[in-house]
């Protein structure tokens, strides 16, 4: 027979627990979740690395180097082979050109990709520093038998200059213009140098002008040359090189050494002022920012191995914001020379750790708060708990059901009373649970009670029942 279910008071259905996810369900769905985090995970891990080791293509870079010989053509050549070696996805055309001015003209028709200009050449918008390479010196030189001490001594001398229209044609009438030279005055002849050191040797001429390192190679074979000749090469001293770089800002005053040619005999026999000039490396704005970060990379990665090929590689040097050559430097170039800055955590360290210190001590508080709010749930609480339990402890001690039923409609009232207190936060959910437990059994207790004094006050009324009874036959029996 079918068991009739058990009729479900309103006060009960207060009591019955709020329903809850299934346990299994959830546990199941979170299993997923971080099944499916460590998947992606792996395929960005994957991903990564199958971006960081792809085969990238191989990148060739025309570089416009000055003319055959020179100090930046024989440099970047050396530059070439050692980014042959060192780079698996850069290789570098090195072009012979004629001069910066003709290297910035080129640059300008994308024909190049980089060139080696003076920092003193004029250049547009969309031209960008890579390295400062080395400098050129501007150097006068003479036979000792001249009378030539001075820039001014040239005036009716036999003097070689550098090749009409080139950076280093200018730059004698650069010198000879500080010095108020007129050009009528000076017998000047436009040759190439190598000519023109064979000439002074020879004598046919007095003086060569010349603007190059201090390890150029044609100019070292010339010294070395008068030297086996017993020749002696003076220098002579450009002496207000500060008040030209005051005209002329991309000029510096410089130092050449006493023994810079020479230490046997002195040459020049002691320090002498002159003029100098950067040569730089520039770019185009629009080439790739990968190739260029890893041109400069092995420029100053491999520099030893650069400078043991070619002593000036020693001079290769990071450009110096609002110094020479007022030019951005490229992007590719900057990331690479960034490299080692501290990043934006780094820089803010202490700002850092003040925001983290003020959230340290605001979360501290919300902790305590948090710890005192429930702490002042549990005490409330509590005492819903003890008036329950008061109440039990007077349903044991009742005397007649109907103290049963007032302690039953004191036990209601305080339901009443816990049910508002969920409602509004002041006990939580947990503390509802037990105090329903509490609840019920109070509620037990009190029905125990009340059928325990109901079945001693129906005893009396039994036994009169029954004694009635009794008298009703002893009394049929008599009467018979």
């Amino acid at each position: 027979m079918a068991k009739t279910p058990k009729p479900v008071s309103p006060a009960s259905e207060a009591l019955q627990p709020r329903p809850k996810a299934n346990t299994s369900s959830v546990t199941r769905n979170g299993k997923i979740l971080i099944a499916g985090l460590v998947a992606l995970t792996a395929c960005v891990a994957i991903a990564g690395l199958l971006y960081l080791n792809r085969q990238r293509p191989l990148v060739e870079l025309k570089i416009g180097a000055g003319p055959r010989h020179s100090d930046a053509h024989e440099l970047m050549q050396e530059v070439a082979e050692v980014v042959a070696r060192q780079s698996a996805t850069l290789r570098l055309k090195i072009v012979a050109t004629q001069d910066s001015s003709r290297n910035i003209s080129l640059l300008n028709e994308s024909k190049l990709d980089l060139a080696t200009i003076r920092s003193d050449t004029p250049v547009l918008a969309d031209i960008r520093l890579v390295a400062e390479l080395f400098s050129d010196y501007f150097q006068l030189l003479t036979r000792l038998d001249p009378a030539i001490l001075s820039v001014n001594d040239l005036v009716g001398k036999r003097v070689a200059i550098p090749p009409f229209g080139t950076d280093e044609f200018r730059s004698f009438w650069t010198i000879g213009d500080h010095y108020d030279l007129p050009p009528a005055s000076v017998k000047w002849m436009a040759k190439p140098f190598k000519q023109a050191a064979a000439e002074l040797i020879a004598g046919k001429i007095d003086a060569v002008f010349t603007v190059r390192s201090l390890r150029d190679r044609q100019l070292l074979d010339m010294f070395e040359d008068a030297k086996l000749k017993r020749l002696p090469i003076r220098m002579v001293e450009i002496d207000q090189a500060d008040a030209i770089a005051i005209k002329r800002p991309f000029l510096q005053a410089a130092i050449i050494p006493k023994g810079a040619y020479g230490g046997e005999t002195a040459t020049p026999a002691r320090d002498i002022g002159t003029s100098s000039v950067g040569r730089v490396l520039v770019a185009r704005e629009d080439v790739a920012a990968d190739a260029i970060a890893e041109l400069t990379r092995i420029l100053f990665e491999y520099r030893l191995d650069l400078t043991t090929r070619f002593a000036l590689a020693s001079a290769i040097r990071q450009p110096v914001a609002g110094q020479g050559l007022s030019l951005p430097i490229h992007q590719g170039a900057a990331s690479f020379y960034n490299r080692d800055k501290p990043g934006f955590i780094a820089e803010n360290t202490e700002m850092i750790g003040l925001v983290l210190t003020i959230a340290a001590m605001l979360g501290s508080a919300l902790i305590a708060l948090r710890s005192r709010l429930g702490t002042k749930q549990k005490n409330r609480m509590d005492s819903y708990n003890y008036i329950l339990l008061d109440i039990g402890e007077k349903a044991r001690a009742a005397l007649s059901p109907k103290e049963v039923a007032m302690l039953k409609q004191q036990m209601f009232g305080q339901l009443e009373r816990v049910v508002q207190a969920l409602d509004t936060d002041e006990v939580t959910e947990e503390g509802f649970q037990s105090f329903s437990l509490l609840w019920e059994s109070v509620k037990d207790v009190l029905n125990d009670r009340n059928i325990e004094l109901r079945e001693q006050q129906a005893q009396p009324r039994l036994a009169k029942a029954n004694r009635q009874a009794s008298d009703r036959r002893l009394t049929s029996t008599v009467a018979r």
